[in-house]
Parts: structure tokens; sequence; C-alpha cells
């Protein structure tokens, strides 16, 4: 009897030894299988295949996949990231913890910090590996890295679920990919130039200056830039003076009246002119006082 009860519990513990759950990570999905049912995400189930991000999901469990479609994977590849940034973009995208549908909207106070699995990689320095996840009003779900000013990088939101087995695996497709705040690898855009420096002109007045035109011939050379171009004052040089000019005296012969002296008696003087008239008019008060005495003698 106590044989029989042994042998039984011996032969349970084997079976739940060799139960999956006992070894505490067997995979209970496959990433690459889920994915390979959506023909939109083929690029992102080669991105997780080609970082090694596909094994890691599949040994874990309690896990979320946000996913992106091909279109967003074709913009990413453009960018020719080095193979190590890419990794670090694609394993970003897989938090280990459970959100699907149902408990996104519902995350107590609308925000949640989740660990990626860049973070448990080792290869994050300080909180780059973390992932914001914020309930935006009117239910808007968006996930950004941790540390990321509020503009300086696009924030991934939440669009679908694409797979939900609850508390295992959740697959959900988000609008854009995740960047993180650590710089990449990408070749970076190429610095504008600095401004060319104002080449000095040569010969040129100092700063300032006014051009002015070159000084007349007559001014020193050592005239200095800044003077006037007019040409400097010179001393007077000690000269005779010229001689005013007089107009001629006339002749004595062409002018009668320049000499008192004149034998021209054409024309008399001025006191013989004035003599003249005083006689002509004492001679004529005569005349009348004659004619009257007359006229008078003749009456009588």
């Amino acid at each position: 009897m106590r044989l029989a009860a042994a042998a039984s519990i011996l032969l349970l513990l084997l079976i739940l030894g060799a139960s999956p759950s006992c070894h505490g990570g067997a995979p209970n999905h496959n990433i690459t299988a889920i994915l390979a049912a959506h023909p939109d995400f083929t690029e992102f189930s080669a991105a997780l295949s080609s970082t090694g991000a596909a094994a890691e999901i599949d040994r874990r469990g309690t896990i979320t996949v946000l996913a992106v479609d091909n279109a967003v994977m074709a913009r990413l590849k453009a960018q020719k990231l080095d193979p190590k940034d890419l990794s670090r973009v694609v394993y970003l995208h897989v938090l280990l913890d459970y959100f699907d549908s149902v408990k996104l909207p519902t995350i107590q106070g609308g925000f949640a910090l989740a660990t990626s699995l860049f973070q448990a990689s080792g290869r994050a320095q300080s909180s780059e590996g973390m992932v914001n996840i914020t309930v935006l009003p009117g239910g808007r779900v968006a996930f950004a890295p941790s540390g990321a000013s509020n503009n300086a990088l696009p924030a991934a939101f939440y669009q679908k679920p694409i797979h939900e087995a609850p508390y295992d695996i959740a697959v959900l497709q988000v609008s854009s990919v995740i960047w993180s705040p650590a710089p990449l690898a990408v070749a970076p855009a190429p610095a504008p130039p600095p401004p060319d420096a104002a080449a000095p002109a040569p010969d040129t007045a100092p700063a300032g200056h006014r051009e002015s035109p070159p000084p007349a011939s007559s001014a020193p050379a050592s005239l200095p830039a800044h003077e006037p171009t007019s040409p400097p004052v010179v001393a007077p040089v000690a000269t005779p003076p010229t001689p005013r000019r007089h107009p001629a005296p006339p002749s004595e012969d062409t002018s009668p009246a320049a000499s008192p002296d004149s034998d021209d008696d054409s024309q008399p003087p001025a006191d013989q002119k004035n003599n003249g008239a005083r006689n002509a008019a004492s001679w004529t008060v005569g005349t009348a006082v004659a004619a009257a005495v007359l006229a008078l003698v003749l009456l009588m």
C-alpha cells in the first residue's frame, strides 16, 4: 500500500516536472507566425528576426509588441540606420508587460512607464530604454521614449490590435516607430557652412570714412585721408603790387572844358554866360520903363 502511494507521488512529480509551466519561460507564442498572418507587417517581422528580437519575444511571457506596417518600415529603411541602431529602435517596440486594447484606456492616472526589451538588454544608458504610455483626452494612447521632451520626438499612437492572448502576448499596431533619445548612427544632415567673412577691400579707407575724390594736384602728398579735398591754403608770396589802372586824362586839344586857359572862344565861360543873362534881363526892364515914359509923354 505504501509502495503504491509512493509510486503515485513519484509519477505525479514526473508529470509536473515535464509540464511547460514548470520550466518558467517555455514559449506559448511565436511572433513570426503571428505576423505571417498579416501581410502588411512582413517588413517589421523581418526586422524582428534580423535583430534577434523575435527570439527574445518567443522565450518570454507577458509581453507586448508594438508593430508598424510596411509603409512605416519603408521610411525607417530609408534612414539607412546602422544595424546596431536599427536593433535599438526595434527593441524599443517590445514592452515587458501586457497591454491590450482593454487595458490601455483604463491605465490608472492615464500614465504608465513600461520597460522595453532594449532596457533589459543592458545596452540602454540610464532610462533611455523606458517607454512612456500616456492616455490623452478622448482615449487616444501615445507611446514615447522616456526622457524625450514634448516636441523633440514624435509619439507613436495606438491604432488597433493585431493579436491578443491575455497576459501572454499582445501585438498592437502603432502609427510610427518609437525613437530613442540616444543619438542614432544616421548620417547627419550637413551643417550649414559658416557665413563667409567679408573679405576686406584692398587699400580702402578706414571703417566709417566716406570716400572722397582725389585731391587737386596742388595738394601736398602728405594730405591726411580724412581732410577735405580742397587744396590747402598756401602762404602768399611777397610780390610787387600791380598798379591800378586809371583812365587816361583827356588831351588838351580835344576837351576845351578841361582847361580854363583854352584859346577856343567858341563857347564862353560859365561866368560870362551868367553875366550875359543878367545884362539881357536889365536891358529888357529898361526898355519897358522907357516905353512907358514915352507913352505918358505922348498922352500929355
